[in-house]
């Protein structure tokens, strides 16, 4: 298997942005990750804007009956805009590159420069270092023969389509960051944006928090130790 520049080095530091920001959560992918901690990113928007391919093909909800099907991703904005992500150092082999690139089909592996968390930091914006994260990517550079059969596109969804996120990762998520709490917790609702890129993560749930946090009756029992954040 070809593997992104990104992932070849040995050792990385990986970013994280939605249930990886709860250390316990990032072991479960990463069981032997050093250094967990929370930095800042700049110049990238974190959105509910793709459909959640897995989720989709385990049947736990159904496009088009519904609108709820998104996953997180994180995409190229004004240098302004930043979000709070885990940063840890893994070391990889090449099974492990295999396996991650598996679970994460849709992306786009790059890596972006890191920053201390304002509270943290002495105010400069000198980077710490650069790390991996999933990005947003095009359908032209993914394989779209794996999609489930209801949908024809993954990256091409515009801002007024109305995609919403899949309540069951939503909640997943939101029990992660509530486990990270401080800066990564608010960064989580106030930096967090729907497909029109203007509501907030923390508008919508003002309006479905509910409806998200009930959404545990969806989990199948095979999941549940997955997606209970």
């Amino acid at each position: 298997m070809k593997f992104p520049p990104a992932l070849q080095p040995t050792n990385l530091t990986m970013l994280g942005y939605g249930a990886l920001l709860s250390e316990s959560s990032s072991r479960l992918t990463f069981p032997h990750l050093t250094n967990f901690r929370h930095v800042r990113v700049q110049g990238l928007r974190r959105v509910f804007a793709h459909p959640h391919l897995f989720l989709l093909k385990e049947g736990v909800v159904e496009y088009p009956s519904t609108l709820k099907i998104a996953s997180l991703s994180a995409e190229p904005a004004p240098n302004e805009i930043s979000f709070v992500v885990a940063a840890f150092e893994v070391v990889l082999d090449e099974s492990q590159r295999s396996a991650f690139l598996q679970r994460e089909p849709e992306y786009k592996i790059e890596t972006t420069e890191f920053y201390a968390l304002e509270e943290c930091g002495d105010g400069s914006d000198e980077s710490l270092g650069a790390g991996v994260i999933c990005l947003a990517s095009k359908d032209t550079d993914i394989d779209l023969t794996t999609n489930p059969d209801s949908i024809k596109t993954v990256w091409n969804w515009s801002y007024e389509s109305g995609i919403l996120p899949l309540s069951m990762y939503l909640r997943h998520c939101l029990l992660a960051v509530e486990k990270a709490g401080g800066s990564a917790h608010e960064s989580f609702l106030k930096d967090t944006y729907l497909a029109d890129r203007r509501t907030t993560l923390a508008e919508y749930l003002d309006g479905h928090g509910d409806e998200v946090m009930a959404s545990v009756v969806d989990i199948p029992p095979h999941l549940t130790a997955r997606f209970s954040g």
